[in-house]
């Protein structure tokens, strides 16, 4: 990993006044990303399960109406709402062997 010499500095005075290694202070680093990212992924989740109630109402609403050439909305949510779940699982999983 090749840092900057500014974040070399601030590795070492953490790690002094700490008393942390180096790899500690990375897998913090890599936790605290992974948490942040599955808070706005579950917020993203509950924005969508209050516009549409449930994943399976939404996929139900876009096979009942079908895709309008004129706006795409209730099937990119659908696509967004799948790929939001499946990152939660991969951080989740990530996190879980981490």
């Amino acid at each position: 990993m090749t840092l900057s010499a500014h974040t070399q500095q601030l590795l070492q005075h953490v790690q002094q006044l700490l008393s942390v290694t180096e790899d500690e202070i990375v897998q913090s680093g890599i936790t605290a990303a992974a948490t942040a990212r599955i808070m706005a992924l579950r917020q993203r989740a509950a924005q969508l399960a209050g516009q549409y109630e449930s994943l399976e109402s939404l996929e139900a609403l876009v096979n009942r109406q079908s895709v309008s050439p004129d706006d795409h909305t209730l099937y990119t949510d659908l696509l967004e709402w799948r790929a939001v779940r499946h990152e939660l699982t991969e951080l989740t999983g990530f996190l879980e062997t981490a």
